[in-house]
């Protein structure tokens, strides 16, 4: 039978509004990349105070918009940090090229973390600690904190609680340092995502828990440093932006956490759609082709 261009034409139609309204229904699920980092854009300059000297090796400034906060805590508030105290390269959240981070700080296991390559973000109380003034070492006077933060991340036309935060890490547990990973979304208060402390029976142990109130245990050791990352964030409906925080807390002469390859995804319908006033669906195609 053959069928005129004006049938031809309605088929096509009668599809895609059925399409489309399954569209509106459910979305499409579609899961696109709505940020990544592997820091390679760092610009890294010389070594300052680490035993084995590099150049172009290390970074205090991340790539652009991300920031790092530090507030190291003073264990007697009438004994101050002295000037100086505590190996710069160190001095909180840094990006460290992966090699020469190894190898300064003597490996430890630190080399075992085969995921990541070339710039890292690096936490490590460990080797800030490596400098005394006066007798004392940094850990006797204050405790390490220390939150990195991404840029702003945005968030609009994202389905709710579809987003999805990946990143290869790696870490060695050791009390009493504690690791949360924070997101707040149009700038309220954060949410953690997770949070870890050493396990009480072995402190090498990272008992972690999840926001959705899920638990795991990370074991920790020498050979055993690297743990990737995938967590289901709880975006609300509605919300514009979000921003990442990992923060390590409360630590003093301890170990590790370092980041790599972070991505974020989240879920886009493809389809864009509109309510008219009168209640009907309205949708924007592009041009039918017309049958001759």
């Amino acid at each position: 039978m053959m069928l005129t261009n004006k049938v031809i034409i309605l088929i096509v139609f009668a599809l895609a509004v059925v399409f489309n309204l399954q569209s509106v229904a459910h979305a499409d699920g579609h899961s696109e990349i709505l940020f990544e980092e592997d820091f390679e854009s760092v610009t890294l300059g010389d070594s300052v105070e680490e035993g084995i000297k590099g150049v172009t090796v290390w970074s205090k400034e991340g790539p652009k918009g991300w920031v790092v906060k530090n507030d190291f805590t003073l264990k007697d508030p009438d004994v101050p940090l002295p000037d100086g105290l505590g190996i710069e390269e160190w001095t909180g959240w840094s990006f460290p090229q992966l090699e020469w981070w190894v190898q300064t700080a003597e490996n430890q296991g630190r080399g075992n973390w085969k995921k990541a390559a070339g710039v890292v973000a690096v936490a490590d109380p460990d080797e800030w600690d490596d400098e005394k003034i006066d007798g004392k070492s940094p850990d006797d006077v204050v405790k390490f904190n220390s939150i990195l933060s991404t840029p702003t991340i945005d968030l609009k036309s994202i389905e709710a609680n579809s987003v999805v935060l990946q990143f290869d890490s790696s870490f060695r547990m050791e009390k009493n340092q504690d690791f949360e990973i924070h997101v707040s979304f149009d700038g309220k208060a954060p949410i953690v995502l997770m949070s870890a402390t050493s396990d009480d029976s072995d402190e090498s142990v990272a008992a972690a828990t999840f926001h959705d109130g899920s638990t795991e245990a990370f074991a920790t050791s020498e050979d055993k440093v690297e743990f990737p990352m995938s967590i289901k964030v709880p975006n609300p409906e509605g919300a514009k932006s979000m921003v990442f925080s990992w923060a390590m807390l409360d630590a003093d002469n301890d170990w590790w956490w370092a980041l790599d390859n972070i991505v974020v995804t989240g879920a886009k319908s493809k389809v864009s759609t509109s309510v008219e006033a009168n209640g009907k669906l309205a949708t924007t195609w592009g041009a039918i082709r017309s049958f001759k």
